[in-house]
């Protein structure tokens, strides 16, 4: 007799569904002055980009972020993951 298994990955955490959240998030963590224009004006570090790189929010994603009031990036991802 033959057994079937269900090898599906069993996921325990939320899957991020907004990649530019984790592109935003990224630039943060690499560069120190990206990092603390987010913290202190979210709008501005979103439409100045980072580099050559720039993000794609739309208006309610970025009033959320706008939102935030957070004193470190660690405090920030915490509350931008419950979006």
């Amino acid at each position: 007799m033959l057994r079937t298994f269900n090898l599906k990955p069993i996921i325990t955490t939320k899957p991020i569904k907004n990649t530019e959240m984790s592109r935003i998030l990224s630039a943060a963590v690499i560069n120190e002055p990206f990092r603390q224009l987010l913290l202190d004006c979210p709008q501005r570090a979103i439409e100045t980009g980072f580099h050559d790189e720039y993000f794609q929010v739309n208006a309610q994603e970025l009033a959320k972020i706008e939102a935030i009031h957070a004193s470190n990036l660690v405090d920030f991802a915490t509350k931008i993951s419950s979006f």
